[in-house]
Parts: C-alpha cells; structure tokens; sequence
C-alpha cells in the first residue's frame, strides 16, 4: 500500500568519497529542504530538475553542516513520482549522518531497502520488471550483465510480455465468443481461429531458453572440481586462477575445505570450487569436508569429475563417477604428461552418452583453455548471444514463464483435442495471470514486500 510520509536515506555506498548523496523522497520533502538551506546566492526559486549551490545547515539554523548542491525534481517527473530532493554533499560518513539525522529530527523516516524503487512501482514510474531490472544493474558481475539489466529497464522485457499479453487476450476472446454464441461459431472452428496461441507459444519457449546465458552473465557459473585425492583438483584451481589459492602437496587429503575463487571467462564470472578429495574419511575433519562436497554438488551448474590417467581406475573414481551422472559434466582426465595407464575410451561406459570428456594437465597447463571454452560452451548457447533479444535473467521471471508456457500447452491440448472451449479459456486467463506477475500487474503486496527488500537502502 502506498504510503503519504515523506523518507529520506544515503543513495551511495558507505565509506569515503568525494561525493555522498541524500535522497528525501514525499510531500514533505520541499518543505524540509527550505528549512535545512541556505542559497550560496540568498535566494532559491527551486525550479524543478535544477542544482543549486549552498550550506546545509541545522534545524535551528546556527550550524552549517556542510557545503552542498541539491535538486528539487517536483512530482510526477521524478524517479519516485513524488517530489524529491537530492542532496549532493561531501562524502563524509560523518557528514551524512548528521544530516540525515536533522532531517529524522524534521519529521523524515528512514526508508526501508528499497523504498524509493518501491515507490517508482506503486506510483506507475517503473513496472515490477523494470524495478528488478534496476536492483541486477546495480549488483551486476559484468558488463554484458550490466547491458542486459540496462535493455529491461529501459522497458525490452516489459513489451515482450505485454505482446505476449495481447496475444493471450486475443486468442481468449475469439474463445469467450465462441462459448457466449455457440449457435455462431461451431467449436471444430476454434482451432483454425487461434495461431495466436501457437505464435504465444513459441515466443515463451524462445524467452525461458535465454534464462541460463542470461543468468551466467548476471550470476555467474559455479563450477565444482570433485574427485579423489590427489588427483590435481587444487592444482587445476591454482592453474585456472593464475595463483595459488590452494596447498598442492603429495599427501592425500591436504584440502579438506571449500576453497572457492572467481575468474572470468570471455566476460562471464565462473565461481571455482576445490573441494575435498572423496574416499574413505581418515578423521573427523576430512569426514565433515567430504560431506560438504556432496552437499555442494547439488547446487553447481557445472562439476569437473577430475581423474588421474597415471595411476589405475579405482573403486573410489567409479563411485565418484557414478554419483556425477546427471546434470552438465565434463570428466577431466588429468595429468597427461605422465605415463598413461588407461586410456581415455575407457570413460565412455561410465559417464553418460554426451558427457564432454577432456585431456589436460593442470601442472603444465594444456588444455586449460579448451576447458574454460567448454565451460562456458556447456552453459551459454551461441544462439542466445544478446544481440537486441530480450533476455531474462530473474529466477521469479523465469518461474513465472514456465508456469505460462505450461497453461499455453495446456490450452493448445484441449482444443487440439475437442475439449469445450471453456477449459482452454480457463488455461489462458491462467496464463495471463503468470505474465501479469512479472511486470506487477497481479501481485499481492507480500510478495511485493519481500521483492523490494532485496533492495539496497536508498535505491
């Protein structure tokens, strides 16, 4: 529910700088704004989207708190589409503090994470999307993150669900006729009128196929290097991060820890992860990390199930092997520049048909950049490169898509199948309603709550 008091909050991060803002945001926020300053020139006609020049001073007047510039953006032409004051001051903890702590004192409240995008939303400024959109390009890992939240604040994904929208509205109506007047429209008829539940269709799939590109861009990969010890997993960490992160001794068992770093990869942010070796534990220790690594397992996007070709095959390989089976796998046969004692077809009855099965040293380095490629190649398709596409990055977005591909399936069956035009109908009010969910159309304030404290303050 919209709220009438007026919220003030630091919009930069904290720390030094040269620069700190403040942001006042609601009917209030002009009127505090003449009482805290004074104009470098003795007046200040406060002409919306204009700086101006002058001290902060306290609420009594008698002590100048700082040397500023603020703005005065007048409602509706503001980000909250309230009047809102913007105080450029300098970037001082200290400084801030105490002006937002007169303002508190004049009757401003602290805002909550994410107040003011909140705001924008239930005063028609941004839809739901677009508020989301705003939150990723703030947090984003890269800059192809960066220009993807950017294109969806600017409104790409909006009008793609609102086309798919019309299509669902159209597509119902031709249906609700045909149920109002059936002595008109014979329902054999219903699906020569409806391509738009077909061109809906394909549009959806196109759209929940970006999400894992997309999320890779804006999360990031996590990858987890699993195998027995001393296989070379925490060399492979050390050769891929350019550093050592991890101790790579001859002692089986060194890592018995998650020891986790990033490295980019063609623009993308793959978060790398040691983890113990798996076999027998020896200790307490070295059984608590084993049971961390399969916990981990189930969370990674990719696992690297690392082998040594130097030394046997073992019952502890095939159990590891056989408990990688599902998901994106690439089997790294390590240590190549040893002497072989099995050869590389010797996988192929182990892993999956398809698992990407790779040679490499992470001593010597070969072959790491053909695993860095396939890491990204596994979990990035060529053909959902951003080029203008809408993509979407948003677990909710992605949830609520599936949920309106699986109602526009739903709905296609039942007419394919001569069902009566009322379930069809049904499935895609149902449909509508998942879309409605992205952009804030249909959603109760709960929701609504939880979505923007995520939110940083002051944004």
């Amino acid at each position: 529910m919209l709220r009438q008091d007026t919220i003030a909050a630091v919009a930069t991060p904290f720390g030094l700088s040269g620069v700190g803002i403040i942001r006042i945001s609601g009917p209030e926020a002009l009127k505090i704004a003449r009482r805290i300053f004074q104009p470098s020139t003795g007046i200040c006609p406060w002409e919306s989207h204009h700086l101006y020049h002058g001290d902060i001073v306290s609420a009594d007047g008698k002590t100048i708190l700082d040397e500023v510039l603020i703005s005065y953006m007048r409602k509706p032409r503001s980000f909250t589409g309230e009047d809102v004051i913007e105080i450029n001051c300098h970037g001082n903890p200290v400084i801030m503090q105490s002006i937002l702590a007169m303002l508190h004192e004049l009757g401003c409240r602290l805002a909550r994470h994410g107040e003011f995008s909140q705001r924008a939303f239930l005063n028609n400024r941004l839809d739901l999307s677009q508020a989301e959109a705003l939150s990723a390009m703030i947090s984003a890992k890269s800059a192809k993150a960066y220009a993807m939240g950017l294109s969806q604040l600017k409104g790409s994904l909006s009008r793609e669900i609102e086309d798919l929208r019309l299509l669902l509205i159209e597509a119902l109506a031709l249906l609700e006729a045909a149920i109002d007047f059936t002595e008109d429209i014979s329902e054999d008829k219903i699906p020569e009128m409806l391509p738009q539940i077909n061109q809906a269709l394909e549009r959806t799939q196109s759209l929940l196929s970006s999400y894992n590109s997309a999320k890779a861009y804006a999360e990031g990969i996590n990858v987890i290097i699993t195998g027995k010890p001393n296989v070379g997993k925490s060399s492979l960490l050390n050769s891929l991060t350019g550093r050592k992160k991890a101790i790579v001794t001859d002692i089986p068992g060194t890592t018995r820890d998650m020891i986790t770093d990033t490295i980019n990869i063609n623009g993308i942010p793959v978060h790398l992860m040691d983890t113990a070796g798996i076999r027998e534990p020896q200790n307490l220790i070295e059984k608590e990390g084993i049971s961390l690594v399969w916990e981990s397992l189930a969370n990674a996007d990719i696992v690297i199930v690392m082998l040594d070709v130097s030394n046997q095959l073992t019952d502890e390989d095939k159990i590891i092997i056989g408990k990688n089976k599902s998901g994106l796998i690439i089997a790294a046969i390590n240590k190549i520049d040893l002497p072989r004692k099995w050869e590389a077809d010797a996988l192929k009855k182990l892993f999956p048909a398809g698992t990407k099965i790779m040679e490499i040293s992470a001593k010597s380095g070969n072959g790491l950049e053909e695993l860095k490629n396939t890491i990204i190649d596994l979990f990035v398709s060529s053909k959902d490169e951003y080029a203008g596409s809408v993509m979407i990055t948003n677990l909710r977005h992605k949830l609520a898509i599936e949920n309106a591909l699986k109602n526009i399936k739903n709905a296609r069956e039942n007419i394919s199948h001569g069902m009566s035009a009322e379930f069809a109908a049904f499935d895609l009010r149902e449909a509508i309603d998942c879309l409605d969910e992205i952009t804030g159309r249909k959603i109760n304030d709960e929701i609504l709550d939880k979505i923007f404290s995520t939110f940083c303050i002051g944004k």
